[in-house]
């Protein structure tokens, strides 16, 4: 399986839950509301070009109107969803049977 970075583990997650809403914007702010981190139009663009040439994502292009620009949304593969499952049974091994020893004592 390809190696997925936490940004984009984040975006798919985003993607995820907005459906159909999931345009570069809304992905952008989904991630500093549960993040807190504000990344820049181009830091989300990359990562997502990356997912959508790696076969996770797909895209398509909102009807262009005279009064606006046409927006790209994105939606999940089944790739996509099928490294969502494999990152989060992965984290849970990891973190399986983790105490903390700072709080133990």
């Amino acid at each position: 399986m390809t190696e997925i970075t936490r940004k984009e583990e984040q975006m798919l997650l985003a993607i995820h839950f907005l459906q159909d809403e999931a345009s570069l914007i809304k992905i952008r702010e989904r991630i500093h509301k549960y993040t807190g981190k504000k990344y820049s139009v181009g830091t989300i663009y990359a990562p997502l070009n990356r997912l959508h040439l790696n076969g996770f994502l797909e895209s398509c292009l909102e009807k262009v109107t005279e009064s606006k620009k046409p927006v790209r949304y994105y939606r999940l593969t089944q790739k996509g969803y099928k490294a969502l499952a494999f990152l989060k049974k992965q984290t849970e091994e990891m973190w399986d049977g983790f105490i903390n020893p700072i709080l133990e004592k």
